[in-house]
C-alpha cells in the first residue's frame, strides 16, 4: 500500500490521487486525508459521493481510517451505471474520479447521473464536455458528457449522461499553447432568480470584458428544482472551446440559503480578471492544467517543465 503525504492538502489532489489508485489498482493510504476532509463541511458530501460511486461500479473499498483515507481499489467493470450525486455535491467530481479507470476498459461505459450538475465547488458539466474532453482527445481519450436537466447545488434534480470509450492513447505536443484566444460568447443562466439580477450581471461583463453585447445571452431555466445562477464565458482557442465559469453559492452544505449578491459580484469580478489574464496570452488556468496532467502521463506525452514542481506531477510519478 502506497502511503501518500500531501505537501499542500486540497480536494483536487486528493480526488486525483484516489483516481490514479483506481486506474492502477494500487491501494493507497492518504495520511491525514480524513482530517483534511472533516475540516471542511463542504468536502464531506463530496467524499461520501466518491464512496457511493466506488460501490456503484464495484471498484473496491474506500473509507476513513482514523485520521487517514484508505482506498483498496478493484478494477471497475464496464457497462451502464446509475449514480446520484446528492444535493450538496457535484456529478462532475464523480466523473473526474472515474474517467481514468473507465478509459482503460476494453469496452464503452455509460453513466447516467442524477443530482447536481452546477455547483460552486466544482466545474459545470459543460466544462467537461466542451473543454476538458477536447484536451483529452489530443491524448487519445474519447468521451462525452451531455447535460439533460439542470441541477443546482442545494436542490439537485439534475440529469446528465456520460459515455467513456476505450482509450487509443497517443503522444501529444504542447496542448496548453494557443495561437489565438477570443471571446466566443457569454451565457448567464438563472433559475428562480430575478432576471433583473441577470441583466445587472450582463452590464458588469460588458463594462469589465471586451465582448460584443450580442454575444451575451441570458437564459432562464424553467425545468429546475431550485435556485441557481451560473455564468459561463466561452473562448475560441484554435479547435477548442475553453470555458471559464462561476456558479454562485445559493446554499451551504447544511442546506441554509446563503445567497449574497455582493459576494456574487466579487466572484464575478474574479472571473472577469481571470478572463482578461487568459486573453493576454500569458496565462493558462492552473486548475485545468492539473486535470490534464495525469492524461499526459497516461499517454506517454511530455509534461511541460514548468509543471515539474507541481504536486500532481509528483503524485503521478509515484504511479507511472
Amino acid at each position: 500500500m502506497k502511503e501518500i503525504v500531501f505537501e499542500k492538502p486540497a480536494w483536487q489532489i486528493l480526488r486525483q490521487t484516489l483516481s490514479l489508485s483506481l486506474l492502477k489498482c494500487e491501494p493507497v493510504r492518504i495520511k491525514a486525508g480524513a482530517e483534511f476532509i472533516r475540516s471542511s463541511f463542504d468536502l464531506i458530501p463530496l467524499f461520501d459521493d466518491l464512496k457511493d460511486a466506488v460501490s456503484a461500479v464495484g471498484a473496491g473499498f474506500l473509507d476513513y481510517d482514523s485520521g487517514d483515507v484508505v482506498y483498496l481499489p478493484e478494477s471497475p467493470g464496464f457497462g451502464t451505471f446509475n449514480i446520484d450525486s446528492g444535493k450538496y455535491s457535484s456529478v462532475s467530481e464523480i466523473q473526474l474520479f472515474l474517467m481514468p479507470a473507465l478509459f482503460s476498459n476494453q469496452f464503452r461505459s455509460v453513466i447516467n447521473y442524477t443530482g447536481v450538475t452546477h455547483s460552486h465547488i466544482s466545474y459545470p458539466t459543460t466544462f467537461i464536455k466542451e473543454t476538458l474532453l477536447a484536451f483529452l482527445e489530443k491524448t487519445g481519450h474519447y468521451g462525452s458528457m451531455n447535460l439533460k436537466r439542470f441541477g443546482f447545488y442545494g436542490s439537485g434534480g439534475g440529469v446528465a449522461e456520460s459515455r467513456i470509450y476505450p482509450a487509443e492513447v497517443k503522444c501529444c505536443g504542447d496542448i496548453f499553447s494557443f495561437s489565438d484566444r477570443a471571446v466566443e460568447g457569454v451565457k448567464i443562466f438563472v433559475s428562480r432568480m430575478s432576471k433583473e439580477m441577470a441583466a445587472r450581471e450582463k452590464d458588469f461583463i460588458l463594462k469589465n470584458l471586451d465582448v460584443d453585447e450580442q454575444r451575451i445571452t441570458i437564459m432562464e431555466i424553467l425545468d429546475s428544482d431550485g435556485y441557481g445562477n451560473s455564468i459561463q464565458i466561452y473562448f475560441r482557442c484554435g479547435d477548442i472551446f475553453f470555458i471559464m465559469s462561476r456558479d454562485m453559492e445559493m446554499y451551504n452544505s447544511a442546506g441554509d440559503f446563503v445567497f449574497d449578491e455582493n459576494i456574487s459580484y466579487r466572484a464575478l469580478s474574479a472571473l472577469a480578471d481571470e478572463c482578461r489574464r487568459f486573453l493576454s496570452g500569458s496565462y493558462f488556468p492552473e486548475q485545468t492544467a492539473r486535470e490534464v496532467i495525469p492524461y499526459l502521463f497516461m499517454s506517454g506525452s511530455n509534461v511541460p517543465p514548468e509543471f515539474s514542481g507541481w504536486e500532481i506531477t509528483r503524485i503521478c510519478s509515484l504511479f507511472f
